[in-house]
């Protein structure tokens, strides 16, 4: 059996819940109490290609931790739960991840709608999420369950606002909007019809679709009507923006074609194919011409027999390594104590660029100096100019 084989244990699975506890097993014995983390990650589901990344980039981070000594000797075991791309599955999940296994902490969702379910339950219990989705809402102040909520993502904000402002910067002076129906699409639609008037784009069309959608050439066809210069894909399914990219192709749309982090995966390439030629975006990261952070990550995940495809890895090795600098404090820590300990975490790097700071006011952790912008070129993500 190999290494990696021993460091899986198998502890339960029951219904749509999917636990892989990892941990070095051959110095079990000897090792202090372990902590254990949850995770909500979509293993199905539209949002699969970012959570089966994410569980498969904390396996291996973890397993090197552990190894190396897990948290001043304390091994980590993450219980994985599918949330389904489902915000009930999430809300589900995190009930079970709580009162079933005991969790100090839980990464994700993979989905705005996942994170925004699960907070209230994450705080009556008084256990922190590290969110990996940029949905803008999900740190509101407004929300009473805001103190347990931390993101590691640049928010939909900063994304969107980069996006428009390029978009307004290439000339164009009118633009449609195609989203997901949820709430990450339209949280990030409301954004720009804000923003596009301060720019001096008109907002001349609006299109939706679910996120499992594959046929949305009725959607394409409403907007080519509009004639807008520009068109922003609001959606984190590089499934749906590949099948948008597809029919705008197939119905005449002539518009620039504008894209956030979700489009950064090679499933929108393979998915779009010729059809995604031109499209610009900002992501989070750009795998086709990686900053050195991402470089190295990308070599810690072929090692480790997963080599990185998208947006999905440094999301999520940028939320296990901020908790695990707030264990360092104290990995007995759990509660209030551990929610005060992320709250004092500044200037902590990751593998992205750029540094991750909170406080007690501010749990928007990522810089924007995370975002880079790219042009889809033969089939490839090239960095912008």
């Amino acid at each position: 059996m190999s290494k990696r084989s021993r460091g899986r244990l198998l502890t339960a699975v029951s219904g749509a819940i999917c636990l892989s506890v990892l941990a070095a097993g051959s110095a079990w014995a000897q090792q202090k109490e372990p902590i254990k983390i949850g995770s909500l990650w979509s293993l199905t589901g539209p949002a699969a290609p970012f959570g089966i990344a994410q569980r498969d980039t904390i396996e291996i981070l973890v397993n090197n931790i552990n190894k190396d000594g897990g948290v001043n000797g304390h091994p980590v075991q993450v219980v994985n739960y599918d949330e389904a791309s489902n915000p009930i599955e999430a809300a589900r999940g995190a009930t079970q991840l709580i009162q079933q296994h005991g969790v100090v902490a839980i990464l994700g969702a993979s989905t705005g709608s996942g994170s925004l379910a699960a907070a209230p339950i994450l705080a009556r219990n008084k256990v922190p999420l590290v969110s990996t989705n940029s949905t803008a809402t999900v740190t509101s102040k407004q929300h009473s369950f805001f103190p347990w909520l931390f993101r590691v993502v640049v928010s939909d904000t900063d994304i969107l606002k980069s996006m428009t402002e390029q978009a307004a910067g290439s000339g164009a002076k009118s633009i449609a909007l195609f989203y997901q129906e949820d709430a990450y699409g339209q949280e990030g639609a409301k954004v720009i019809e804000q923003l596009a008037p301060e720019l001096g784009m008109k907002v001349v069309g609006t299109a939706a679709a679910p996120t499992n959608a594959t046929d949305v050439a009725s959607q394409a066809t409403k907007l080519r009507n509009a004639s807008p210069d520009a068109v922003a894909i609001v959606t984190s399914s590089p499934v749906l923006a590949a099948a948008f990219a597809r029919a705008s192709s197939q119905v005449g749309l002539k518009a620039s074609l504008w894209g956030g982090v979700g489009l950064g995966q090679k499933a929108f390439l393979d998915g779009a194919g010729p059809a995604g030629s031109g499209l610009r975006a900002v992501l989070l990261a750009n795998w086709d011409e990686p900053a050195p952070g991402l470089s190295r990550l990308g070599k810690v995940l072929t090692e480790g027999g997963k080599p990185p495809i998208g947006v999905g890895e440094p999301i999520a090795s940028s939320a296990l390594l901020v908790l695990v600098e707030a264990l360092k404090k104290d990995p007995t820590a759990k509660g209030e104590a551990l929610r005060k300990n992320l709250e004092g975490l500044c200037g902590v790097k990751t593998y992205s660029e750029g540094e991750i700071c909170f406080n007690a006011d501010d749990h928007d952790g990522a810089p924007p100096e995370a975002l880079v912008s790219v042009i889809v070129e033969g089939g490839k993500f090239k960095n912008a100019k």
